[in-house]
């Protein structure tokens, strides 16, 4: 495991950086624009994310993904401290939308590098693992966002959240090498993604529609789950950043031990399936909860077992069927993150027009549903 302590800890930077800004962003645009706008923002971020993963492939033919992972990152930085330090709204709004079109960019050239370094035969434990810093990471930022949010007031967490890249890309220029030759020249087979082969791929294809409703969860709960609990609830910031810790930490408990287990005994898919059910479970209790602080919490740490459990038996289960030279096809997977911000922002705004913020948790409901029907039809891998 040693191989792989740069890219974990990378990971792990990068994502107490992520948390600590994850669940205030749209409230900071709420400061500056009407609801209806946020979700547009967030839609026009997650294209220009999609963009990215479509064109990923080639870039790193041109530029290798070393250079382009340093790039990505200094522009988080640059992105980052704009939203932080931004007086006007259109200071705010190109920040954003060039933040949230580059992020997730960042995570798929973690990916390749990884995938690298990782054997088939313990992929689940190394996902797992990985996983484990990714989220750790993930649950200390929202303990950062406690200590320097002020009310409304964010320009101190953003600065905070830039610092927060300066280790990585340290680490990025005197750790990080490609062990894969580039590509000479742009092959005609290299310039576009393969969609008839992920479709006709089938077990590909479940493992991607499944973690298609995953990523739509995340990018729903991350968008109005904050506006519902301070705006609607009356959470104040503080109680929420206590709330999200906890409710992150499934993801540290579960992983790495799943992932194992996952390799050793049972495959990926009852995993998987346990996880669809359990965050079925808790969302259809979230309506009906009212500004009650350890009910909050506990149903949404429930609801992020289930989540954690889905999270990394998805990764399993499709690096087990890609290795690294596969750049299209994690592109193909990747997209999944930036495609449910979309749908999340357009279901957001439809669902808004007609119904109150609590109703649309119900819209999550289905798609977990869909996502556990998607898995029960995969072949497992034990």
């Amino acid at each position: 495991m040693t191989r792989f302590i740069p890219i974990f800890t990378v990971t792990t930077f990068v994502s107490i950086h992520y948390g600590t800004i994850l669940y205030i962003n749209s409230s900071l645009l709420g400061n500056f624009f009407k609801p209806d706008i946020v979700s547009l923002l967030f839609l026009i971020g997650a294209l220009g994310n999609v963009i990215l993963f479509l064109l990923a492939p080639k870039l790193i033919e041109l530029f290798g993904k070393r250079i382009l992972l340093l790039f990505f990152l200094l522009l988080a930085i640059a992105s980052t401290l704009g939203m932080g330090l931004a007086q006007t709204s259109q200071v705010v709004l190109i920040s954003f939308v060039v933040y949230s079109s580059i992020l997730f960019i960042i995570y798929y050239y973690l990916d390749i590098f990884l995938e690298e370094l990782s054997k088939n035969e313990n992929t689940g434990e190394v996902r797992g693992v990985y996983f484990t810093f990714f989220n750790l990471g993930l649950t200390m930022g929202p303990f950062v966002l406690a200590v320097f949010a002020l009310d409304n007031a964010f320009d101190l967490v953003y600065i905070v959240a830039a610092t927060l890249l300066i280790p990585p890309v340290l680490l990025v220029l005197s750790s990080f090498k490609s062990h894969m030759p580039k590509w000479h020249g742009l092959h005609p087979q290299h310039m576009f993604l393969p969609f008839s082969v992920w479709w006709q791929t089938k077990n590909i294809r479940r493992i991607t529609l499944a973690r298609l409703a995953l990523e739509f969860f995340f990018a729903f709960m991350v968008i109005y789950t904050p506006i519902y609990l301070h705006s609607i609830i009356g959470f104040t910031w503080s109680e929420l950043g206590i709330i999200f810790t906890v409710m992150l930490l499934p993801f540290i408990i579960f992983q790495w031990p799943a992932g194992e287990l996952a390799d050793r005994f049972y495959g990926e898919k009852e995993i998987m399936s346990i996880g669809f059910i359990i965050t079925a479970l808790s969302l259809l209790a979230m309506p009906f909860l009212g500004k009650a602080f350890f009910v909050w919490m506990f149903i949404l740490f429930l609801s992020r077992v289930g989540a954690s459990l889905i999270e990394v038996m998805t990764e399993s289960y499709f690096f087990k069927q890609v290795d690294a030279s596969d750049t299209r096809l994690i592109s193909i997977f990747r997209l999944t993150r930036p495609v449910s911000i979309i749908l999340a922002a357009i279901f957001g705004i439809l669902l808004l027009s007609f119904f109150s913020l609590d109703k649309i948790f119900y819209v999550l409901v289905i798609a977990v549903i869909y996502g556990l029907k998607e898995t029960l039809l995969l072949k497992d891998t034990k």
